[in-house]
Formats: structure tokens, C-alpha cells, sequence
């Protein structure tokens, strides 16, 4: 497996346990590697987590908004925030 998969991989682990960084982190590789929807995903997952998205991460989401249907969005958004919720809440039971 490729050292870039193995770290995304271990960054997933991280947010999924309710590392905010970790979820930034997701973002900036998903769009290093031009992982468009993932991307997206990533985003409203970072955001919902608390992390803060500027410059070119911010652009390239942002862009990304104005070429996918405004509904597939809204449910992209709402999926990520049920699970940040989910995250966050395991992070902290696990502290």
C-alpha cells in the first residue's frame, strides 16, 4: 500500500476519534490529490468539527460548490455534521 493511502488512512482513524486536526489534515490531502467530492466531504467534516478552513483549501471547496447541485451539496453538509457530531462525541467519551 502506498505511503500516501497509509496516512490518510491514519489521519481517517484520528478524525474518526474526534481529532480536528486530523480532519484538516484529510482535507489537504484530498485536495493535493485532486479528490474532488472527497474533498468536499472532507470539508464540511473539518468545519463541522471545529476546524478552521482558509486559502487555498477554502478556494478550492468553494469552487468545487459552484459545479455540484446545490441539493447534493445541502445533504454532503448535513451527512459530514451528523458525523462530526458522532466524532466528537467518541473523542471525548474516549479523553
Amino acid at each position: 500500500m502506498g505511503q500516501l493511502r497509509k496516512k490518510a488512512q491514519q489521519l481517517s482513524r484520528r478524525a474518526r476519534n474526534g481529532d480536528r486536526a486530523a480532519a484538516q489534515e484529510l482535507l489537504r490531502h484530498s485536495v493535493e490529490t485532486g479528490h474532488g467530492k472527497l474533498a468536499l466531504h472532507r470539508f464540511f467534516l473539518a468545519r463541522a468539527m471545529g476546524a478552521e478552513v482558509r486559502g487555498d483549501l477554502a478556494r478550492y471547496c468553494a469552487d468545487l460548490m459552484t459545479r455540484i447541485p446545490s441539493e447534493t451539496v445541502r445533504k454532503i453538509a448535513q451527512a459530514e455534521a451528523a458525523n462530526a457530531r458522532l466524532y466528537l462525541q467518541r473523542g471525548a467519551t474516549d479523553a
